[in-house]
């Protein structure tokens, strides 16, 4: 049974049987081939090392191994995965005391993308600005109670957008921007979302 290699240069896929290949075409500045064993079938390798190397999942190299390009093969494909990959810039939060979730954002286009991303994911959203302008703010303080009494979340906003994900009830909503505190009744629904926006003035 012949041994299949399929290189893969900057887009295109090369298969060779027998030793026989094709003519590599000449590689641009920077650009690094990558090398894959391709199993029965043709299909895509699945397990990813570094320098570009492909191995299909069922195949297993010791740690050590020099593979091309230069590179040594690590303990295990988790090791080889890049670490430097964006992460996103809105991360979820839970309150330290109940393990509520909520996200905060918006700055900039950016950031609102982020929100919108996100939104559906959360049943309570609330929106902070100045009254008149419309200018939104951040840093806002934020207490959610329990309509029984328990606070159930206490946040500082890190946007003009603010969303909490709380069980379907009743809800004592306080917003503190710079010392003016307003308050409200708030009922989350079991299904949708409610939506609210505080206004200060400047």
């Amino acid at each position: 049974m012949a041994l299949t290699l399929a290189v893969s240069v900057y887009g295109s896929t090369l298969w060779a049987e027998s030793g026989a290949m094709k003519p590599e075409p000449k590689r641009p500045e920077g650009v690094q081939t990558q090398w894959a064993i391709a199993p029965e079938g043709g299909e895509a390798p699945t397990t990813a090392y570094p320098e570009g190397t492909l191995l299909q999942k069922d195949i297993t190299l010791p740690a050590g191994t020099l593979l091309p390009g230069g590179a040594v093969l690590p303990q295990s494909p988790a090791e080889a995965a890049p670490t430097d990959a964006p992460m996103s810039r809105s991360a979820v939060d839970l309150d330290a005391a109940t393990g509520v979730p909520y996200i905060s954002g918006g700055i900039g286009v950016s950031g609102r993308e982020e929100m919108e991303g996100v939104k559906s994911k959360f049943n309570l959203r609330l929106l902070f600005a100045v009254k008149g302008s419309g200018a939104y703010l951040a840093d806002v303080k934020v207490r959610i109670d329990d309509a029984a009494g328990p606070t159930l979340l206490t946040a500082v906003a890190q946007g003009p957008w603010f969303y909490a994900d709380l069980a379907p009830g009743s809800y004592v909503l306080t917003v503190d921007n710079a010392g003016q505190t307003q308050s409200r009744d708030i009922q989350v629904p079991a299904t949708g979302a409610v939506e609210q926006s505080f206004y200060w003035t400047d």
